[in-house]
């Protein structure tokens, strides 16, 4: 990584994992887990377009007005609904976006090293 010998630790991309919260989710994986190792193999990083996810679905009214007056679709209340209406665009000509480039400039992928216990701190009961 290019920023990891910055001397100003903002303008560095190094995580630090001390700083996360909690996961979502903890999966033990291993030996005595019930769970082994050997079915995470070939895994994949997948991007994922969301065309009209809530995030870029909810900018859709913003970002694009004249679509989404053209395409407007309200909710069960009768309030325009920014990502049905992204929805309603996509669905009027899914053959446009058959296909989708974009230019990445990176990815970083990160894993929290496992922690083993200290056994000298460990009491013996």
């Amino acid at each position: 990584i290019d920023t990891a010998g910055m001397e100003d630790a903002s303008e560095r991309v190094v995580p630090d994992p001390h700083s996360w919260g909690l996961p979502y989710a903890y999966f033990a994986v291993g030996d005595k887990t019930g769970c082994s190792a050997d079915h995470f193999k070939n895994m994949r990083l997948v991007f994922n377009l969301a065309f009209c996810g809530n995030v870029s679905g909810n900018r859709f009214t913003r970002e694009c007005p004249a679509l989404a007056e053209k395409f407007n679709v309200t909710n069960d209340n009768g309030v325009h609904d920014p990502v049905l209406t992204c929805n309603a665009y996509i669905e009027s000509d899914p053959k446009a976006l058959e296909e989708a480039y974009w230019k990445i400039k990176g990815v970083y992928v990160y894993e929290r090293e496992l922690e083993k216990p200290n056994h000298e701190d460990v009491e013996e009961s």
